[in-house]
């Protein structure tokens, strides 16, 4: 039987928070409710990784997090509590870097490396001549040639090439070229002769098909021991090594002689020769469509499923890989039948996740984004729109649009090699007509990328399947409309996506190698083009610009949310629900409170207009423009703290922050060639906005406090939907209490346990107090009352797990005056039942001051009960009865409490 969490917590594993760290919170997870620890990657990473997947060893644990015997020790601890741990894998890349001992074996021995077929790389590009691009260096490599800056060294790990703290190795044909120099300097026999055994024995391993690390490391010591010996070798090593580095020509002829070619980073943004992550220069990706990467790849991971140090994986990045039907198959038969295993899918518009996959779920960025629209008014579209135009008379309104416009930005700045690449594939392919000019092709191809709707679609046969054949003819629909002057060649490659009678075997095997290789770009060029650049440059709405969301799906009637849960439980019911992650852009509180704007377009439009105003007296030059200054004053209402207190620590958050932000948006400066004046005077605004400014935080403030009230109220019904609907729950770290971080690294802060430990201890001393819930909603600053919801619901999961895995889910209706401002489902397993009800949009019938509670507020509303529904019932926050027989008023539903779960079974 397959292990299904009734919740997880996501913990991001580092130097800063390891394996003994964790541990020492498992008692309070644990009290909380938890059921599964939900890890970052934990395989041995760039020293100092503070995410883990930038791997170097997925061979084993990273010393800098911990050992396999403190995680021995957790994973018996989870046992005896009946938890257990759901693993994060990286298997779409892995770091570029000098301790990444499989690519660097494939830079020393070229083809003889067993290594030689396990990363993405193109070989035979005509422009690399058999070399591995290595983009670090930080000027080109002439340059850097004549400044001095390579030195080539030699200890017991060899001949080594040394770029400040990048070091590389020599590549063993480099052996005899360098030894041979080192001969010519000898004078006595001995040292001739010692040499010539050790030459000897390092040809011999070379003339073999397949070097083997440890035999080469061996002869490498072995060379290394007999230099040692001999102070006459020592002295000649030294002489041939100084006169490379002293003499241009002679370390351009060694360079030569590398299985890699060291170039400007800047340089693959026009031209790469292997696949990487995005546009990460230093994650290369894995050719884990080979068997032999698979196999070997997922040695350590099949061991801790074997052993039962895991029950579950989440598989990153799935889009990335070659063919993702196979891996997965493939993965599910080498985990087992009983191992949890989710993937990390983004979903776009109306797109489902294929339902043959062999897997549980995924890792929940739809549910965060439909949980999202939910609390977003569908007035307040138009309005904000209007709002937008007119604070900000630049806006790009035309959002799908602007999504085409920054995915040929990214292409033609940024992913050029890769464009070029698969143009060099249809090409080498034959897959072109071979008298067309590449100049057509090149547009027609860019355009075709640019102009798919979804991130990738799947399939390694012909036909591809219906599905992806309608994503299809939906991207080349929008490339006809985008690019005229290119039918014909649109045309033609069209017909790439599907196979004709009339073709050979080999031009079907080739024609489908380019649509699947294809879709591995289209996947990258969506995150880059929107989340990266499209998400900070369209801001009619921030709350809406989040990964897995779109700013074009404003609202979320209830009505769809309904069927969206009625289709989950049909295919996946146990994939992951998720409300904030290493990912997201901001915090899940900060987006709550955005929502609000929805609800109050007239209100923030007055009010943003002077803020605006007020800011603009701060920054004469290089300041602002009007649509980074609507981003900023967004992101200030969202960031902080309910109480509105502002320190320096939040002044820099956002400082750095923003900076970051509009380098993505790639407008007024950027990651390559940053505008340091724009990004001054950015951050002194924030400074003199938050700290100096008594005007803008005296007219700030009040609107600040509204918005904060109703955020946090809508906080605790997204956490209630979170932990009742279908799925399984993610506490991401520290989001038990408030969230209102900001995108990486902000969102990775070390999180205050001891802290939330006491607030924990405290609420269950005091859960008999008639007057506790009173307590936790008369203070929200602390965000006790998060964590007291948090806490009831996830221990009934635990105790219910039958009814929320399997159980129904049912729309129920609200009849009343007030009956738009909730929503109310039931979830039914044989005889157990419960109740959910949440309100929402309720800025029109409360205040700022007022909680949704109480005959007052909900007149005569009521939510309609299923006619065998229980009759009696018993409120899970604060333990009242209710009885009823056809409806339950929500004055009697919410007489305690602003978000509701009414249980059938006594607690």
């Amino acid at each position: 039987m397959v292990y299904i969490p009734s919740s997880t917590y996501r913990v991001q594993l580092s130097p800063q928070f390891t394996l003994r760290d964790l541990k020492n919170i498992l008692p309070y997870l644990r009290d909380l409710g938890i059921s599964t620890i939900y890890a970052a990657p934990f395989f041995t990473a760039r020293p100092g990784s503070e995410h883990g997947y930038d791997v170097t060893d997925p061979h084993q644990i990273n010393p800098e997090v911990g050992t396999m015997e403190e995680l021995q020790e957790i994973a018996e601890e989870l046992k005896a509590h009946g938890m257990g741990w759901l693993q994060d894998i990286v298997p779409n890349h892995m770091a570029f870097h000098p301790n990444n001992a499989w690519l660097m074996d494939v830079l020393e021995k070229g083809q003889k490396s067993r290594y030689y077929t396990f990363f993405d790389v193109n070989f035979s590009h005509t422009d690399f001549k058999g070399q591995l691009m290595v983009p670090f260096l930080g000027e080109p490599l002439e340059e850097v040639v004549k400044q001095g800056q390579l030195n080539i060294t030699f200890d017991e790990l060899g001949f080594r090439l040394n770029y400040f703290d990048n070091v590389y190795p020599i590549s063993i044909d480099s052996y005899t070229f360098l030894l041979e120099h080192l001969a010519e300097r000898l004078t006595s026999s001995d040292g001739k002769t010692q040499l010539a055994e050790q030459v000897q024995k390092l040809e011999q391993l070379m003339a073999q098909d397949t070097l083997e690390p440890n035999d080469w490391k061996q002869a490498k010591q072995a060379l290394h021991q007999t230099v040692q010996e001999r102070k006459e070798l020592q002295q000649g090593i030294a002489a041939v090594l100084q006169g490379i580095n002293d003499d241009s020509t002679a370390m351009q002829e060694l360079l030569g002689q590398q299985y890699y070619i060291l170039t400007h980073w800047q340089e693959t943004e026009k031209q790469i020769n292997y696949r990487r992550f995005f546009t990460v220069n230093d994650l290369i990706c894995t050719a884990m469509e080979r068997e032999e990467v698979f196999t070997h790849y997922h040695q350590f991971i099949k061991e801790l499923c074997m052993r039962q140090l895991v029950q579950g994986l989440r598989v990153d990045h799935v889009d990335g890989l070659f063919d993702p039907d196979k891996y997965l198959t493939q993965l599910r038969e080498l985990a087992g039948e009983q191992v949890y295993l989710v993937v990390e899918k983004i979903l776009e518009g109306e797109e489902n996740m294929p339902d043959y996959w062999p897997i549980q779920g995924n890792s929940g960025y739809d549910f965060l984004a439909w949980v999202s629209n939910l609390y977003t008014d569908a007035e307040g579209e138009r309005k904000l729109t209007q709002v937008y135009r007119r604070l900000v008379p630049e806006a790009p309104l035309d959002y799908e649009g602007l999504v085409y416009e920054k995915k040929l930005l990214i292409l033609e700045n940024y992913m050029q090699g890769e464009l070029q690449n698969l143009l060099r594939l249809l090409r080498d392919s034959e897959l072109l007509p071979a008298s067309s000019e590449d100049k057509n092709w090149h547009h027609a191809l860019a355009t075709l990328l640019a102009s798919f709707p979804v991130y990738r679609i799947y399939g390694h046969a012909f036909p591809l399947q219906s599905e992806a054949m309608e994503v299809v003819e939906k991207a080349f629909a929008i490339a006809h409309e985008k690019a005229t002057d290119v039918k014909a060649e649109l045309e033609h490659l069209r017909t790439l996506f599907e196979s004709g009678d009339q073709d050979s075997e080999a031009r079907r095997r080739d024609k489908l190698y380019f649509v699947m290789r294809s879709q591995q770009f289209t996947g990258p060029l969506a995150a880059k083009g929107v989340e990266d650049t499209t998400f900070y440059n369209y801001n009619r709405l921030l709350a809406l610009n989040e990964v897995g969301n779109s700013p074009d799906v404003f609202n979320l009637d209830r009505r769809d949310f309904h069927e969206r849960m009625q289709y989950r439980m049909q295919t996946y019911p146990n994939s992951i629900n998720a409300t904030a992650t290493h990912d997201t852009k901001r915090g899940e509180g900060s987006r709550m409170r955005l929502q609000v704007l929805s609800e109050l377009p007239e209100e923030w439009e007055k009010n943003a207009k002077d803020w605006m105003q007020l800011a603009r007296q701060h920054s004469k030059e290089n300041g602002p423009t009007a649509n980074d200054l609507y981003f900023i004053l967004q992101t200030l209402v969202g960031v902080m703290p309910i109480d509105g207190r502002v320190d320096d620590t939040l002044v820099e958050r956002v400082q750095e922050y923003l900076v970051k932000a509009f380098r993505e948006a790639k407008a007024n400066t950027n990651w390559s060639e940053p505008n340091e004046a724009y990004e001054t005077a950015t951050k002194d605004l924030v400074k003199k906005l938050l700290q100096e400014d008594e005007a803008f935080m005296a007219s700030f403030r009040p609107f600040f406090r509204k918005a904060a009230h109703f955020g946090w109220l809508y906080s605790l019904c997204q956490t209630l939907l979170k932990t009742t609907c279908p799925g399984v729950p993610d506490v991401y770290q520290g989001c038990e209490l408030w969230d209102f971080s900001l995108v990486d690294p902000d969102n990775r802060r070390p999180v205050d346990y001891e802290q939330r430990r006491q607030f924990l201890q405290e609420m269950k001393a005091n859960e008999q107090s008639e007057d506790l819930l009173e307590q936790l909603l008369s203070s929200p600053t602390d965000a006790r009352v998060k964590l007291y919801l948090l806490h009831q619901v996830l221990h009934l999961r635990k105790e219910q797990k039958s009814l929320f895995d399997q159980g129904d889910y049912i729309p129920l209706q609200l009849k009343g005056k007030h009956s738009k401002q909730a929503m109310a489902f039931a979830r039914r397993y044989e005889n157990n039942w419960c109740i959910v009800v949440v309100p929402r949009l309720l800025t029109d019938i409360i205040s700022e001051n007022d909680l949704p509670l109480g005959e007052q507020v909900w007149d005569d509303t009521s939510v309609k009960l299923p006619a065998d529904a229980p009759q009696v019932w018993q409120q899970l926050f604060g333990g009242q009865q209710v009885q009823a027989k056809q409806a339950i008023p929500l004055a009697e539903i919410f007489k305690s409490f602003p978000v509701a779960l009414l249980t059938s079974t006594k607690l």
